[in-house]
């Protein structure tokens, strides 16, 4: 699983990392991986981490390389619509150790993408607002068909 966010202190991100931290273990149980990118610089990123351990990798992507390749979006709109509408999820993401600061991304829409052990893009979501994620219950089917499909080749 592959995921995209805005910066590191982003509260909408931080609710989110904590919501895959703890699905983290039984995923990983069930062989998969998480990486989740920030527009954050490394020094950002680590200084955010070492407050805030997570259990998967995080990478920093400030000059947007990895972002472009995936085409993840930019929309100020997405951003208005999240802080008019989400306000309660700012509210749990800042709980959970976001603090919003200035970064020069923060327009940038979420995305995920799940990926089967061949590297190829299984699903992909490109976020409506920049809190919007692929549902976890999305995720979670993903992961039970990925894992007929290797057993099916098994045997």
């Amino acid at each position: 699983m592959l995921c995209f966010f805005r910066d590191a202190a982003c509260p909408f991100c931080n609710f989110r990392v904590y919501e895959l931290t703890h699905r983290y273990r039984a995923w990983k149980a069930r062989g998969v991986e998480v990486i989740a990118v920030f527009s954050s610089t490394a020094e950002e990123v680590r200084e955010h981490v070492a407050r805030y351990p997570r259990p998967f990798r995080l990478i920093a992507d400030s000059n947007l390389d990895i972002y472009n390749q995936y085409g993840v979006e930019k929309s100020g709109k997405a951003l208005w619509k999240a802080l008019l509408f989400k306000m309660p999820r700012i509210i749990r993401g800042m709980v959970k150790g976001g603090r919003p600061r200035p970064n020069p991304h923060v327009t940038l829409v979420p995305a995920d993408f799940l990926i089967d052990t061949k590297g190829h893009i299984q699903d992909c979501w490109y976020g409506r607002n920049t809190s919007d994620h692929i549902p976890l219950e999305r995720v979670d089917a993903f992961i039970g068909r990925d894992a007929q499909v290797a057993n099916t080749s098994a045997v």
